[in-house]
């Protein structure tokens, strides 16, 4: 993917609007033309390309989900006579990852493993998506928090540094000078014990939107500017659905209070739900991007996860005219929308860029869940989607729409619920 990059060294800037409003083509139910959503057609596919086939499943890795703790146990045992490794458990939610010692085995270790008692599910994992697109570098600025009333929030709640919002992604710039003093804790679960550091920028950016640094003379700042971030590096020189698994997991028993997630995976998941499921019933809000395909999801028909998963926060992306973004997904599953066309963010290295994308989208509203969180740390999952979407500015059709959920997300509103 092409990106466009333009460094820039100023003091924190209120956001300026950009001109020049994206207007998506109306079809005459009122929604968007749509393209097919079989396979994501806007983002960038992660991990080696030689691992998985034409529809994003893996030839090596599988995902099985299993009746009780006794069962994975047991599959360490199954692997021997069928020809896998179990790579990793979760015990939390009765699962585990295995790789298969040939890729040609596929077909036959899932109809082996299947007919084992207490399986209950097998699948190939899935090749995520990261849901960012390519960049004009002369809309600059971050318009985002001015369109989201984020300085006014802040004399209300600038955020709470016990509350600790974990970037599921390609990791996070360890050194980043508007990052590295936000850093609590980190994971890499694509190769577990090595480096959380970002070796994409897609993370780094994700961050620098959720929480950057305020008032310390550089570059941006983030929408929960007195918040803590935990990176997790579930993508990038690797990762698939079981790295992303196990990121949420991991998530979620070290102290998260928030999860946000920029990346796709188009087919449903017994393991992976159930990770996302574990994380909800733990307390821990999640905000997910929509997808980038301008298409319409459905958790049946057009799953879209996280995004689609019940009690997920499923952002859509405005631009800086508050009008849908080219790409964004729509649908019955939208939450909210939030800035996602031409937002300024950190990058690697210490620098900064512009990136656009329901990946920019989904970290604004964790920002703003975690400012809610501030002001009320017991409040569940579902307590703070309700006020993010009660307080968010309505767009388009009057009430919930599909193409903006509830509305763009307001802090000022948020913060005063």
């Amino acid at each position: 993917m092409k990106r466009q990059t333009k460094l820039i060294s100023m003091a924190i800037l209120g956001a300026i609007a950009s001109a020049c409003a994206v207007t998506p083509t109306i079809a005459p139910s009122g929604l968007p033309n749509t393209q097919q959503q079989s396979a994501a057609t806007r983002g960038r596919k992660m991990g080696d390309p030689a691992l998985f086939d034409s529809n994003g499943n893996s030839k090596a890795e599988m995902m099985v989900e299993v009746k009780s703790k006794a069962e994975l146990s047991a599959l360490k045992a199954q692997g021997a006579k069928l020809g896998f490794t179990v790579t990793r458990t979760w015990p939390q939610i009765n699962a585990a990852a295995i790789k298969l010692d040939e890729v040609t085995r596929g077909d036959t270790v899932t109809r082996s493993l299947r007919s084992v008692p207490g399986v209950i599910s097998v699948q190939a994992a899935q090749q995520a998506i990261l849901e960012t697109e390519p960049n004009d570098p002369e809309y600059a600025k971050q318009y985002g928090m001015k369109l989201m009333n984020v300085a006014n929030a802040w004399n209300i709640q600038p955020g709470k540094a016990s509350i600790k919002i974990a970037l599921v992604d390609t990791g996070v710039d360890l050194s980043h000078p508007d990052l590295k003093d936000k850093i609590v804790a980190s994971y890499n679960s694509v190769t577990p014990g090595q480096s959380a550091q970002d070796g994409d920028e897609h993370g780094t950016h994700c961050a620098g939107i959720a929480a950057g640094i305020a008032n310390n003379g550089l570059g941006v700042v983030g929408v929960a500017a007195g918040c803590s971030i935990i990176p997790v590096k579930a993508l990038g020189n690797g990762g698939s659905e079981a790295s992303i698994t196990d990121g949420v997991i991991w998530a979620a028993d070290h102290g998260a209070n928030v999860i946000t997630m920029s990346l796709g995976l188009y087919k449903r998941s017994p393991v992976f739900e159930k990770a996302l499921g574990y994380a909800l019933g733990k307390g821990v809000t999640i905000t997910a991007s929509a997808g980038n395909n301008n298409a319409q999801n459905d958790p049946d028909t057009a799953p879209h996860l996280p995004s689609t998963y019940p009690g997920v926060i499923e952002v859509a992306a405005t631009d800086a005219a508050d009008q849908k973004a080219s790409f964004s997904n729509f649908g019955k599953t939208v939450s909210v929308a939030a800035p996602g066309v031409n937002i300024l963010s950190c990058k690697p290295g210490g620098g900064y860029q512009l990136m656009s994308g329901t990946s920019m989208a989904a970290p604004h509203a964790a920002g703003l869940a975690a400012l809610i969180l501030s002001n009320h740390p017991d409040w569940k999952p579902a307590q703070v989607k309700a006020a993010m979407q009660a307080s968010a500015k309505d767009l388009g059709t009057s009430g919930f729409d599909p193409i903006f959920g509830f509305g763009r997300i307001d802090a000022l509103s948020a913060v005063q619920k």
